[in-house]
């Protein structure tokens, strides 16, 4: 396994029969900041993000997670698709579509994880709503949880 930055967030997925999981993690030190900016970047309109590849990140594996705005709400149609997908045919990549709305939520919800001192963890998507659950969490896993 290549070297990984103690600022760097851990991407990784495990796949499972009754909960998929893709892990977002590090230790303590961990720049959940770039996190919550990309989350930030995208309620404003970005149209989309390969978060995979973000120099801030190192995925474990081939997962790649591709992260997209779908526009707003306002005085629109709310029936517009969002939410977590695997893509057809790819065994680890995924594609997460939320409204502008949607990504400045998770952005709210995770700068009290940014900022905490203790280890802990934030659910960000629902299963099975959606094809995955998303758990971002710092201090609480060690990077071997990779080598599973």
């Amino acid at each position: 396994m290549d070297a990984i930055a103690p600022t760097q967030i851990r991407l990784a997925f495990y796949e499972s029969p009754t909960e998929p999981r893709i892990m977002m993690f590090g230790p303590m030190s961990v720049d959940l900041k770039s996190l919550e900016d990309c989350f930030k970047r995208l309620s404003r309109g970005e149209a989309q993000v390969e978060f995979h590849a973000l120099p801030f990140v190192f995925a474990h594996g081939d997962i790649k997670l591709r992260m997209c705005s779908v526009g707003r709400v306002d005085g629109g149609d709310s029936r517009i698709a969002s939410g977590l997908c695997r893509v057809e045919n790819e065994l680890d990549s995924f594609e997460w579509a939320r409204t502008c709305e949607g990504w400045g939520y998770l952005a709210e919800l995770l700068s009290g994880l940014t900022v905490s001192p203790k280890p802990a963890h934030q659910y960000v998507t629902r299963y099975p709503d959606e094809d995955a659950i998303v758990v971002v969490s710092k201090g609480e896993y060690d990077d071997s949880v990779m080598a599973r």
